[in-house]
């Protein structure tokens, strides 16, 4: 006899089927402001008929085929499609604001660069939680890294001073403060190197942890060997253009023995193999490998959603490990998450058993090149 599940367990799936489905109208949605952007430039039609009309009929045989009502198939369609023509409209009133666009590769860095400051000022004071909450791949992510960089922290034979470049709201610092006699971290947005202080002072921690604003392609502001350890978590260390010239200063101030880790977005993770996934994944945040950008969604002072684009540049694993061995510096590399950071994250939602199974396999594939971050460590000698 069937045994039925009771509705509390049916309206759960439900919920997780509306939400994914909601998610891929979100998507459609990105995808149609992409169309709308491109028919801007070509000077072509937003409405076109002929289009519209066998992409309904393309749908209408599919439901056919598969046994789902015609019609609601061409309803459903239709009102997205209509949706997508209103976004174009609104792009289309819009654009004189596109007169400024930058045009040259270091006007688009640069306006980069002023975005990331527009992002953090939205969010330094709810930075921290936004990770906790995070999206499954995201908090596993998380997790590993720290179990690296605690094996990293435990090699060293000196702990005077740690550096954590792009630090945000100090997260890294304030987890390590009892290993370090001191820790300085640097941030390029003067809101999240505020925070951190104002959260140092009321932790009792602001005798021993500083935090400043410094534009890293700058230098880094320390002596010449006086460093135990250099961290660039969470895939800080592909949103400078310069990475070089960071890698370069690193090995300037670190102690004879001082040791780093570092991590980067990867360019062949199994995530971006796909040229396109319909889906939000398990990661807080996916970088667009065709642009160098992050596409990152907030809202501005009147709550209206909108994406912004802020740099970052993925990496393969051989690029990553010649920014150091060309410098003479041997490094160990590992790649983590595959197979959560290409799931939706609704899977894994009161999941804890398949959390566990998955986050099996992702470990048992860091020597792989499919994570979706690159971290690398190693020593100055």
């Amino acid at each position: 006899m069937e045994k039925l599940l009771n509705l509390e367990e049916l309206g759960s799936r439900l919920a997780t089927v509306d939400t994914m489905i909601m998610q891929l109208v979100m998507r459609r949605m990105e995808l149609a402001e992409q169309v709308g952007k491109y028919k801007r430039r070509k000077r072509e039609r937003i409405f076109r008929a002929d289009i519209e009309d066998r992409r309904i009929d393309a749908i209408r045989k599919w439901a056919s085929v598969h046994g789902l009502n015609q019609h609601l198939a061409e309803s459903i369609l239709y009102a997205l499609i209509n949706e997508s023509c209103k976004l174009q409209m609104v792009q289309l009133q819009e654009e004189a604001l596109e007169s400024d666009e930058p045009q040259s590769e270091d006007q688009w860095y640069k306006k980069l660069k002023r975005n990331l400051l527009v992002l953090t000022e939205r969010w330094y004071t709810t930075y921290d939680a936004s990770y906790e909450n995070s999206y499954f791949a995201t908090k596993a992510y998380l997790q590993y890294e720290h179990e690296l960089l605690t094996r990293e922290i435990q090699k060293l034979t000196d702990t005077e001073l740690m550096l954590d470049l792009g630090c945000a709201t100090g997260r890294i610092a304030f987890q390590f403060h009892d290993t370090f006699a001191r820790i300085v971290g640097y941030d390029i947005s003067q809101h999240m190197q505020t925070h951190a202080n104002g959260l140092a002072m009321n932790r009792s921690l602001d005798s021993k942890i500083i935090f400043e604003c410094v534009d890293l392609e700058d230098g880094i502001p320390m002596p010449d060997a006086s460093t135990s350890f250099v961290v660039m978590n969470l895939g800080t260390a592909s949103d400078v253009r310069s990475i070089g010239k960071v890698v370069d200063e690193t090995l300037r101030v670190l102690k004879h023995g001082g040791r780093f880790l570092f991590s980067f977005y990867n360019r062949d993770a199994l995530a971006y193999r796909w040229e396109f996934l319909p889906w939000e994944t398990g990661l807080a945040a996916s970088i667009n490998i065709h642009r160098d950008s992050l596409d990152v969604h907030s809202r501005d002072e009147d709550s209206k959603e909108e994406i912004i684009h802020v740099y970052a540049r993925a990496y393969t694993r051989d690029e990553v490990t010649s920014l150091f061995t060309l410098r003479g510096v041997d490094v160990s590399l590992v790649t983590y998450p595959t197979v959560s950071a290409i799931l939706p994250h609704e899977l894994f939602i009161n999941q804890p058993d398949v959390q566990e199974s998955v986050i099996a396999i992702d470990e048992a594939l860091v020597d792989s090149s499919m994570g979706a971050y690159i971290i690398v460590s190693g020593q100055k000698v």
